[in-house]
């Protein structure tokens, strides 16, 4: 029974409301996937509903800190009725093979960067995601960061005008203990490569995100100081489809670091670095300045900005999780679904596949030679020149 406000006594139906959430399992609780058991704890809509980890230390800690179940064996993880999505936390050479077995199990899948060791892989991920109707997102939450996707919009809106040249630098430092504290770091058959397809594939998708698809790219690999079989500095030379002229360097053997991009349009152009980025607006088009009569002495108008988020946005793996269970709840691609997350690990196996063959590639990356490639380096450990 129930009083209103007048005093007067009547019977009504409980209706409950069903909240959906989405149970979520993490493969692999290690390092990153830490995060992603923290991410999932907060996010609304979600449930954390098991972990599987073949260290049984922590694995057996992280289940009982968050009062789940830990498994040893993640295909018996999958068997769960409640388990709706798992996120995968695992070395490179792990990512497809559970992927895979995930989606055939109808699970939803959100898999850390990169997505695969070669394209031809995340070719299968996302048909395999596509005949099943379920969602794969990729890991790259530099897409959350606020001042990122400021840059995105104003590209996009045409702020910047057509983009014509863009210059990427992602030289970072890693010592050799780095590659040395896990077996599957610095080799072929388990990283799948080195700055490209592990620290440097953040910048990559940023750098296509921003830019669009390139057409044709000439690619540079060396090992210079440390002792693994893959690349520790790279540089290529981009054609993008869209016109536009692109150049970048990354490496793991830079004291100073240097993480910096430029982005020059006909009406402006961006500088990011070093946690700061810089706007210079240009008075009218370039091709107005470069039409100028006058021999010398022409200096185009510029005004320069620091670009800054208007408010405070959710950012990094927390955004990225917040956004899969919504992906799911509203049926509806993630913030970066498999088509987009190939894209920088195309770009990174370009790189590498053009310094071996000696010669320019074109898009899309000849997967047979790629694979050819991959085979020879597994077996002979061959490091670039």
């Amino acid at each position: 029974m129930r009083i209103d406000r007048e005093g007067n006594r009547f019977s009504h139906r409980v209706l409950v409301e069903t909240v959906r959430k989405v149970g979520f399992g993490v493969i692999g609780v290690k390092g990153i996937g830490k995060n992603h058991v923290n991410s999932i704890l907060s996010a609304e809509g979600a449930e954390l509903v098991a972990v599987a980890d073949i260290n049984e230390q922590e694995g057996r800690s992280t289940a009982s800190s968050c009062g789940v179940e830990w498994y040893r064996d993640y295909e018996k993880m999958l068997e769960l009725k409640e388990l709706d999505a798992v996120t995968i936390c695992t070395p490179h050479f792990l990512h497809y093979p559970m992927v895979m077995r995930a989606l055939e199990s109808g699970k939803h899948v959100l898999v850390e960067k990169p997505m695969a060791v070669t394209v031809r892989e995340a070719d299968d991920m996302i048909e395999r995601a596509g005949s099943k109707g379920l969602k794969i997102g990729v890991v790259f939450q530099y897409r959350t960061d606020p001042v990122n996707r400021q840059i995105k919009t104003m590209i996009e809106t045409g702020e910047l005008g057509r983009i014509y040249r863009v210059c990427m630098e992602a030289c970072y430092f890693r010592t050799q203990s780095y590659y040395n504290s896990d077996a599957w770091r610095g080799r072929w058959a388990t990283e799948g490569g080195g700055v490209l397809i592990n620290q440097a594939v953040h910048d990559l998708d940023l750098l296509q995100w921003f830019v669009g698809k390139p057409a044709r790219l000439q690619g540079h690999v060396s090992t210079l100081y440390h002792s693994v079989e893959v690349e520790d500095i790279a540089s290529a030379a981009i054609l993008f489809e869209n016109g536009a002229h692109g150049v970048l360097q990354a490496s793991t053997v830079d004291a100073v670091e240097t993480v910096r991009f430029e982005i020059c349009g006909e009406r402006g152009k961006i500088v990011k670095e070093g946690g700061r980025t810089s706007c210079a607006r240009l008075g009218k088009p370039i091709k107005e300045y470069v039409a100028e009569k006058k021999v010398w002495g022409v200096q185009p108008e510029t005004e320069w900005t620091e670009l800054k988020p208007e408010k405070e946005v959710e950012a990094g793996h927390g955004a990225v999780i917040k956004d899969f269970v919504q992906a799911i709840l509203e049926d509806r691609d993630p913030l970066v679904n498999g088509e987009d997350g190939r894209a920088s690990l195309e770009i990174a196996n370009a790189i590498v596949l053009s310094s071996f063959d000696g010669g320019a590639v074109s898009f899309p990356l000849d997967r047979d030679a790629y694979d050819r490639l991959m085979r020879k380096l597994r077996k002979g450990a061959r490091q670039p020149d």
